[in-house]
């Protein structure tokens, strides 16, 4: 079976509060585990940049799921794409909220100089243009 990596980017409802994406991210990290996927994600409580690799058939699953989730506004999928190799060696999501949550190893703050311990070392080209692109002042605010 071969590898794949989707980069994407939900939006989420307005009724989305941090504590809701706080949960929301524990959860996605033990069903990202559960299912062999790695990748990051890059949220505050209002829009994320996402990106998921691992085996095709679960990384598509996933994407569909994701897809009809109550608690997405929209999803707009920028890549898909088969790789090699994976990016990265893990799953995290690097998330930042207006209030202060107990963050762990794979739930973290989102703040600028962290990027750079978020991003992999030598980042493929479609990695790099899409985190210069989404990764701005809007995504780094709490929304």
């Amino acid at each position: 079976m071969g590898l794949s990596q989707y980069i994407f980017s939900p939006t989420c409802v307005d009724e989305m509060t941090s504590k809701m994406a706080y949960q929301v991210a524990c959860q996605s990290v033990t069903v990202f585990e559960q299912l062999g996927l790695t990748g990051r994600v890059f949220a505050n409580n209002k829009r994320a940049l996402a990106v998921v690799e691992g085996p095709t058939a679960i990384v598509e699953q996933y994407f569909h799921a994701l897809s009809s989730d109550i608690l997405l506004e929209t999803i707009f999928l920028h890549s898909s794409r088969p790789i090699e190799q994976r990016e990265f060696s893990d799953f995290s999501i690097w998330i930042n909220l207006r209030k202060e949550f107990e963050f762990t190893e794979k739930v973290r703050r989102l703040t600028k100089p962290a990027l750079k311990d978020a991003l992999p070392a030598s980042p493929s080209i479609k990695l790099k243009i899409m985190a210069t692109a989404y990764l701005n002042d809007d995504i780094l605010a709490a929304a």
